[in-house]
């Protein structure tokens, strides 16, 4: 009796590193690993996404799905797809062309929607990166080996995120999501309720980040709100700062 209690308590044990394990993984700011953004086997996702390579299939990576220490895409590639960021960039582009959000400009003092309308272009190179993912119109698995060559390199799943939570700008949709690829500071200079650029997202990040910061050629991008790599931020979902009382809002917004 006495050594099966003591083999549950054990197993029990066991169990609970185990858990704990796999949420400090997902906690803000603890890295990419147990996160959404790690598609390995270890989080039950490997099967889904295609995980390894043809050579070898048991290979279990996370990094593979969007960047690759050799044969990544190369500039003139890069170029044809409008992006000017692409960090050994290993995943298939998106190339659809998006509808953005916009507002109206009737009755709002000094045109403020309009001013924002006037800003919008389409999503940065930043978020292009984001979105070859999440608009569904390229595989997660599509990644490996931009330019011919490299035999048995390539994978062209069949996997996409669309009709899922996941999905941002499905079918080129972005006009219903916060806009992204606008210029922050134009929109802050007519409008009182946008803090300005050295705004220090409230004290709340230990990083001490600011607006500025997070901008991207002086627009806001997907990148702005979200630490893709779960590093430095304080919110979940991958947000910079955790949206308690709306913090992650008012970062921007001054309401």
């Amino acid at each position: 009796m006495k050594k099966n209690i003591a083999l549950l308590f054990l197993i029990s044990g066991i169990l609970l590193v185990s858990a704990s394990m796999v949420i400090a993984g997902a906690n803000p700011g603890t890295g990419i690993k147990a996160t959404s953004h790690d598609l390995s086997s270890a989080t039950g996702r490997g099967a889904a996404w295609d995980a390894g390579t043809e050579a070898d299939p048991t290979l279990d990576r996370i990094c593979i799905y969007c960047h690759a220490p050799h044969h990544a895409i190369k500039s003139a590639d890069a170029a044809t797809a409008g992006l000017t960021y692409f960090p050994l960039w290993n995943h298939d582009l998106t190339n659809l062309t998006y509808s953005l959000y916009t507002d109206n400009t009737g009755d709002v003092p000094t045109n403020i929607s309009h001013q924002l309308n006037a800003t919008l272009t389409q999503p940065g190179s930043i978020s292009k990166l984001c979105l070859s993912c999440h608009d569904g119109s390229v595989a997660v698995s599509s990644y490996g080996n931009f330019n011919a060559g490299i035999a048995g390199s390539k994978h062209t799943g069949s996997v996409t995120t669309t009709g899922t939570r996941f999905g941002i700008g499905v079918s080129g949709d972005l006009s219903n999501h916060h806009p992204i690829g606008f210029d922050y500071a134009a929109v802050a200079a007519i409008d009182h309720e946008i803090r300005d650029t050295g705004s220090n997202l409230l004290g709340n990040n230990p990083s001490s980040l600011t607006v500025g910061d997070l901008l991207y050629g002086g627009k806001v991008e997907c990148a702005s709100c979200h630490d893709v790599h779960n590093t430095k931020n304080t919110g979940t979902k991958f947000t910079w700062v955790a949206d308690t009382n709306s913090n992650l809002c008012l970062s921007c917004h001054a309401k």
